[in-house]
């Protein structure tokens, strides 16, 4: 969890600045909000990743903790590459011909969307922090 410390902000500002920043994305969108705390789901067609901001007041200052969880880019990718390995599977048994480049190639196509995803959502949480002063509430 990465800890974030903000001045002169109260916790439902916070909330509604990032509500607002999500709301204007196409790649963002807010799943769940409470009065301490916003869970906001990244998606590319797929759920990529589950950013929550949990927010306390102490002392004067807003503290922001921030924590992304990836397991629903897990989820929903490795059926689809499970589906590809098969399929690849059934083509090779039925022609004979011994493949084994071809399920390397599956699987390296899997690690590169899964960077292309992982990369996609570091550059909407860097866009959330960028946005969080502009956004007009």
């Amino acid at each position: 969890m990465k800890k974030f410390e903000f001045l002169a902000l109260e916790p439902i500002e916070f909330i509604d600045m990032v509500d607002s920043i999500a709301r204007e994305r196409v790649t963002l969108k807010t799943k769940k909000r409470t009065d301490d705390s916003i869970f906001v789901m990244c998606r590319l067609g797929l759920p990529i990743s589950r950013i929550c901001y949990k927010v306390e007041e102490a002392n004067g200052k807003l503290n922001v903790y921030r924590k992304v969880n990836w397991f629903p880019l897990v989820y929903s990718t490795l059926p689809i590459v499970l589906l590809l390995e098969a399929i690849m599977f059934v083509i090779f048994y039925f022609s004979e011909k011994s493949g084994l480049i071809s399920y390397v190639l599956v699987g390296a196509f899997w690690i590169v969307v899964l960077t292309f995803m992982i990369h996609q959502t570091f550059v909407e949480l860097e866009e959330i922090f960028r946005n969080l002063y502009r956004v007009g509430v």
